[in-house]
């Protein structure tokens, strides 16, 4: 059985960098109850513990389900340290074989990072202690101190040929701490040859403590909202769309929103059924459609898209677009035996930070070499004039470097027109 353990999570209420930092409000709660709820979520935790001396903080940090105990004057002073804290804690909740320090000015460091850390302790016997760290963007030899007289005389080496070191290096990032209670109390930090480091991205390391960093995790907890939001998008959109899933044309088209904003009824002649819908990827289409059999059946003709919004996730690779297209391949199959499919090629883009030619470039090699080999299945890689002289999207083509005009839509109703002869 794993050792008990419980969560104690510092807020003093006396910051003077950034005043009542513990409780701004991180778009829609207090930065505090992030940390709550992330120790809450792991569920491994006798006791989830905040230790304040304000009643405000005590009363937000019951609301989002923590237990409190309040700190005496001594505790609530900028000179009192971590150490004494924490031994605070220990001296009143005992019993317990190791504790996890989670301070709350990491709002991003989430349940599974609490998880993961938890278990890399377990597992290392010889480990007393784990300390969350982040790769440094500074190398230790660009970080010196300048005093009064503004001289660089503690930078001396040759900058001229300065260039990063091929080793990495970390810096602790204040999210999650891990000590054996016994061991913690006698050393009285977490650090040394005892220690072992849990390593966290740069995004979920960031560490609030000036406005500044504050602006900077509103900024990437309304991306995180984003995220949210498209999905509820794409079922909104899937609902919108719900009677045309269950009609058949000669034609269908199978994608995301280069096919969903495409105003098209007909091509050769032949009946179109658009079942592309926007902001959609791969392993969701499968999912949230195909599998909650929204499907009933297709044509003969089916043009799929694929791709250029799974390569914007996190840890994608080219195998997790191969794996979700197969499935959904396989699932038209076994709609319509006679079904032949032509795979469109990812188009290029312009100008676009979360996507990068050279990484279209790769899963479309990928996918043509995976799908070579399927009878039901035709690459189609896009002409010449998706292309401009240094491979992207010509501007003609695209209004925000990644979707069509109606002029890139005309030149892509002719390429099909070609293929489908």
């Amino acid at each position: 059985m794993a050792p008990g353990k419980i969560a104690i999570i510092p807020a003093r209420s006396g910051s003077k960098g950034l005043p009542n930092k513990n409780i701004l409000r991180l778009l829609d709660k207090p930065l505090i109850a992030y940390t709550i709820e992330a120790a809450c979520r792991a569920a491994i935790f006798e006791r989830v513990i905040v230790t304040t001396d304000s009643l405000e903080y005590k009363f937000i940090a019951e609301k989002y389900g923590a237990e409190v105990i309040m700190r005496n004057e001594a505790l609530s002073s900028d000179k009192a340290s971590s150490f004494m804290v924490i031994e605070d804690v220990l001296s009143k909740v005992v019993g317990y074989n190791y504790f996890v320090l989670l301070q709350p000015t990491s709002p991003f460091r989430h349940e599974m990072h609490i998880l993961q850390a938890i278990e890399l302790f377990e597992s290392s016997a010889k480990a007393n202690f784990l300390v969350s760290v982040t790769e440094s963007n500074k190398s230790a030899d660009l970080i010196k101190p300048v005093d009064g007289s503004l001289s660089l005389k503690n930078f001396d080496l040759d900058f001229s040929c300065y260039r990063r070191q091929d080793h990495k290096e970390y810096t602790p990032n204040g999210a999650i701490f891990i000590g054996k209670s016994k061991e913690y109390l006698a050393k009285k930090h977490f650090f040394g040859h005892d220690s072992i480091a849990y390593i966290m991205n740069k995004r979920d390391s960031l560490d609030i403590d000036d406005q500044l960093d504050f602006e900077m995790a509103i900024f990437i907890q309304t991306l995180k909202n984003k995220k949210e939001n498209l999905l509820q998008s794409v079922k909104k959109r899937i609902l919108e769309k719900k009677d045309a899933f269950s009609k058949v044309c000669p034609v269908t088209l199978i994608g995301h929103s280069l096919f969903d904003y495409w105003d098209i009824a007909k091509i050769k002649g032949k009946d179109v059924n658009n079942l592309g819908i926007a902001g959609i990827n791969s392993k969701e289409y499968y999912e949230f459609i195909l599998d909650e059999k929204l499907l009933q059946d297709v044509g003969d003709t089916v043009l799929f898209f694929s791709g250029t919004n799974d390569i914007v996730l996190e840890g994608w690779d080219e195998s997790y677009t191969i794996t979700w297209s197969e499935k959904i391949i396989e699932s038209l199959k076994s709609k319509n035996p006679n079904v032949h499919i032509y795979f469109l090629a990812v188009p290029p883009v312009t100008g676009r930070m979360e996507r990068h030619n050279d990484v279209i470039l790769r899963l479309n090699s990928a996918l043509q070499q995976h799908f070579s080999q399927d009878d039901s299945v035709t690459w189609v890689p896009l002409s010449s004039s998706f292309y401009n002289d240094f491979g992207s999207l010509p501007d003609a083509f695209t209004y925000d470097g990644l979707h069509f005009t109606p002029f890139a839509y005309l030149q892509l109703e002719n390429d099909i027109s070609e293929i489908l002869k």
